[in-house]
């Protein structure tokens, strides 16, 4: 085989992964439907948690192959009793040091237990509550639902997995059943589901995703009560009992993604084939992916030159990846914004006196509330106009400190109301974020709390220079925030944060605060009752609802951090 430096070596090649989906793995190991294509588990007996699980004998099933040349009838009688189809000669008989039966990972359950929950509540309910998320960088908006979706795609299961705990919590079941099991088998499997996904795995998650298991199970009776299930006999959520042992064997997760492989089928079938004349295609296929791949080369060379000739970096195991890195426009959205309508258009109501008690607070940190307040009312701002960015973008920084300012991994928006091109006018967005209070660690919700920003803001440097005794310690960029209660107890359910706005004297606690202490946005399910209130919007509802919960599932970070 010729490698990418035009040396041909010798390779020998061994089969580690098969992954496929359920039907595919049938086809390949020859195992009947509704049966586990690793072990030998009975069919009626999969939903059981505690029967031990060994995987099928290769041994006896190559044997009973084996005797398909000698005698038709002894070979379809051996192959039934190992409990698989009579299957001529499959690819896997001879090839050394390969057992199919472990090569087999496993499949997706999510769309099964969306099926679920849709039959457990109304479907007009479940809808309307996906149209009533609030926006979030990480956050797909099903507008119109996802009762009736069809043909889902394993990126929408993945996005519908980032809110699904959350609208479902307060809806009531049929026959005034307690919903407490269904929320906790739900919080169960998105946990196993995320934990599966983690980049590096340890005994203790492994553990818990053992527990993560053991609570669905001891949970799942209310889908029985409910009639939505008889039973769980389920091929594709007895695999989660094969997780840990594969993990233990093949590594983590994403070495054996199908999802890797559907996009190479795009990248590298579909594209392909569409740049040829559909005639003799493959010559062409193989000489467009050739060329694509010289020029991708010649760009990364390009690259690297401009960049200096860096040495290449060694390439480190994966981490959690808990750091992040904030990232400014060179140039403000807006550059002169006057005071009045930070006030009216970006909802900062108390835009000015909250800068002056931050001016304050900077200058004499020593000063009690009283003290603060009183000489707040002295600061005169000299200025009328701020620039705003309505854009604040986060990059990744991975285990040697690089960060990639190619991929934008999460951004936090607040913009105005405005017109697009055809005078509709286009709801402002206002998104929530993690504010670090002085000691937030790396994870965990102890020295954090949500905010609400209503205006990021720079100033010159003759108003940096009017406003603080030092000027050269003071923060480039401001952000005008309005406050959340901080964090108490998870609910004992579900796990999620409860939070609420802090109201004082009838108005919202805002604060100025530097732009540094946002350490990620944060997306916030309404506590929406057992109806939703049908005036809330998308764009109204942070204004109009008053309590919440935190959603630790927006994405993988999310979930890492916010525990």
């Amino acid at each position: 085989m010729a490698s990418g430096d035009g040396v041909v070596r010798r390779g020998h090649p061994i089969l580690a992964c098969y992954s496929a989906d359920y039907p595919e793995q049938l086809l390949t190991t020859g195992i009947k439907s509704g049966e586990c294509p690793k072990c030998d588990v009975p069919r009626d007996e999969l939903g059981c948690p505690d029967i031990p699980v060994k995987l099928r004998d290769l041994v006896a099933i190559l044997a009973a192959l084996s005797l398909v040349d000698e005698d038709y009838g002894m070979w379809t009688r051996a192959c039934q009793e190992c409990g698989i189809k009579p299957v001529f000669k499959p690819f896997w008989e001879d090839l050394p040091h390969a057992n199919i039966f472990q090569s087999i990972t496993p499949d997706g359950i999510i769309k099964h237990l969306i099926e679920w929950i849709k039959e457990a509540y109304s479907e007009a309910e479940i809808d309307a509550r996906c149209r009533r998320l609030p926006p979030n960088h990480n956050i797909r908006l099903f507008m119109k639902g996802i009762s009736s979706l069809s043909r889902v795609s394993g990126t929408e299961h993945n996005q519908i997995c980032r809110f699904l705990l959350g609208i479902i919590i307060d809806i009531r079941l049929p026959g005034n059943l307690d919903s407490a099991r269904l929320i906790r088998a739900v919080r169960a499997i998105l946990d196993f589901l995320y934990l599966a996904q983690y980049p590096c795995h340890t005994d203790q998650t492994l553990n818990l995703l053992d527990d993560a298991l053991t609570r669905f199970h001891n949970n799942k009776g209310i889908f029985v009560d409910l009639g939505i299930r008889a039973n769980f006999n389920l091929p594709k959520l007895h695999f989660f009992r094969h997780y840990v042992h594969m993990i233990k064997l093949y590594g983590t997760t994403d070495n054996y993604n199908t999802e890797y492989t559907e996009r190479l089928h795009i990248d590298l079938a579909k594209d392909a084939y569409r740049a040829t004349n559909h005639k003799d295609e493959y010559p062409q296929m193989t000489l467009w992916l050739e060329r694509r791949e010289k020029m991708l080369w010649h760009d990364k060379f390009v690259q690297w030159r401009l960049a200096g000739d860096p040495p290449v970096q060694d390439r480190l195991p994966p981490d959690m990846d808990y750091r992040r890195a904030l990232k400014m426009t060179k140039h403000p959205t807006a550059k002169r914004v006057p005071l009045d309508r930070i006030i009216c258009d970006y909802g900062a109501t108390f835009f000015t006196e909250a800068l002056a008690r931050y001016v304050v607070r900077t200058n004499q940190p020593t000063l009690s509330a009283v003290q603060l307040e009183r000489e707040a009312a002295h600061i005169v701002l000299p200025f009328q106009t701020v620039a705003t960015f309505h854009r604040v973008k986060f990059h990744t920084i991975n285990a040697s400190g690089y960060r990639d300012p190619t991929a934008t991994i999460d951004s936090v928006h607040c913009q105005p109301p405005r017109k697009d091109n055809k005078g509709h006018i286009i709801p402002g967005r206002f998104d929530t974020v993690l504010v670090n209070e002085g000691d937030g660690g790396t994870t965990g919700v102890n020295g954090y709390r949500v905010a609400q920003v209503r205006v990021v803001f720079t100033l010159t440097s003759h108003a940096a220079a009017a406003l603080f005794r030092t000027p050269a310690k003071a923060p480039t960029h401001f952000a005008y925030v309005e406050w959340f209660t901080p964090f108490g107890q998870p609910e004992a359910n579900h796990g999620l944060y409860k939070i609420s706005r802090v109201i004082r004297n009838g108005e919202r606690l805002a604060s100025i605060i530097d732009i540094s202490d946002i350490r990620r946005s944060v997306h916030l399910i309404p506590k929406f009752g057992p109806v939703v209130p049908r005036e809330w919007t998308s764009s109204t509802v942070l204004d109009l609802c008053s309590s919440f919960f935190v959603n630790s599932f927006s994405d993988r970070h999310a979930y890492l951090t916010i525990i």
